[in-house]
């Protein structure tokens, strides 16, 4: 395996707290994670109360609400994550064992690297905008004091959110303990959701690579008995949809929470937008807007990847066997796992199934309640 292996979310678990290496994925630095849902928590309800006394000011009713959905929802990630980290280990370690067991076979080997790699795009992509929503939250409201300080000669303390905290920030003894803690609270969300998305991607692009490695087997008939071939295509067969129906259950809760957030999110981000005015705030929204859009993208991705995946193993199949030379017993055999790969294993959210048809109504929803808050703005 090579460097990039695994290194984005190995990075993540250590951030948060968590022992990668082991098989339950042990907490190694509790108190650390306490303390990030600790800052997650102590921002969420204060942005509500803000946002909250004034309805009439809707720019900011939808960004505080908007910034709290994310907080909840990296909160609920994480608690999922704890209760069910015994299970991700397993699932994790499952895929490296067989992982480690496949890369003695080039091509077998030259599969797994090519659904890693994928993984590496997708999941820096995500990491790389999340550390932007972090960098913008710390940079614009110092930004934004020194050009105060440099045009009317008086530094005008800004926080990366707008909240009531229960400190003075406009005293300097007060603000930086408020500054720091904020940037700490962005940071929160952050990090536990890179944890939790980038694992998603890597445990779907591994699990997709069970399914190359058996298309790969059905290739390779000619070499092997016909009996073991078919024996052999078989236990891969049930081993990728095993992992894949692991993988559905493991992130249910997940994905169901995300998108029925996910649409109120990106209208409230996008409202910010149609809005004249600069502040402070600007920067961190336009990244936070780019962040959440490709979160929901790479899970709707991901799950539209699996699918197809999937479901291409009885074409596979079809293609890559011999049907005239093969007795009508085996034929049968070989049917049957056609007709199995026809229903193809899914990324199932209780209500819904993950995956791009999903990504496009969650745009068009965010559409319909973006119009509705323009004539409730009017």
């Amino acid at each position: 395996m090579d460097v990039s292996y695994f290194s984005i979310q190995r990075r993540a678990l250590e951030i948060v707290g968590f022992e990668p290496s082991t098989q339950r994925l042990q907490m190694k630095h509790p108190l650390w994670a306490a303390l990030l849902i600790l800052s997650l928590v102590s921002h969420n309800w204060p942005m509500v109360v803000y946002g909250l006394q004034d309805l009439s000011d809707l720019t900011r009713l939808t960004d505080n609400l908007a910034v709290f959905m994310q907080g909840s929802l990296s909160t609920l990630k994480f608690v999922a994550f704890i209760v069910k980290r015994r299970r991700i280990g397993a699932l994790v370690h499952r895929l490296h064992g067989l992982n480690r067991e496949a890369s003695a076979d080039p091509q077998q080997l030259e599969r797994i690297l090519q659904e890693n790699r994928l993984d590496t795009y997708v999941s820096r992509a995500f990491r790389n905008a999340a550390y932007g929503v972090i960098v913008a939250s710390a940079v614009a409201p110092m930004l934004n004091g020194l050009i105060a300080y440099l045009t009317d000669g008086v530094f005008r303390p800004t926080t990366p959110m707008e909240f009531n905290f229960w400190l003075d920030e406009r005293q300097a003894r007060f603000y930086w303990p408020i500054y720091a803690w904020g940037v700490l609270g962005v940071a929160s969300a952050a990090w536990l959701a890179i944890v939790a998305d980038t694992l998603f991607s890597w445990l779907v692009h591994n699990v997709v690579a069970q399914f190359k490695l058996l298309e790969l087997e059905l290739q390779l008939q000619d070499k092997q008995q016909p009996g073991d071939h078919l024996v052999e295509c078989i236990r891969r067969h049930r081993l990728a949809l095993d992992l894949a129906g692991e993988l559905s259950a493991i992130f249910a809760e997940i994905v169901f929470v995300q998108y029925m957030l996910s649409y109120l999110q990106l209208c409230m981000l996008a409202f910010r937008f149609t809005r004249s005015g600069w502040s402070s705030q600007v920067p961190f929204r336009a990244t936070f807007l780019l962040t959440v859009f490709i979160q929901l993208s790479s899970y709707c991705y991901g799950g539209e990847y699996l699918k197809q995946q999937s479901s291409g193993v009885a074409l596979a199949v079809y293609s890559d066997c011999d049907w005239s030379q093969m007795p009508p017993a085996r034929r049968r055999l070989w049917q049957t796992m056609m007709m199995r790969a026809q229903r193809p294993a899914k990324v199932f959210g209780y209500m819904f199934d993950v995956d791009l048809p999903l990504l496009l109504w969650v745009t068009r929803t965010t559409g319909s309640f973006l119009a509705l808050l323009r004539t409730f703005e009017r």
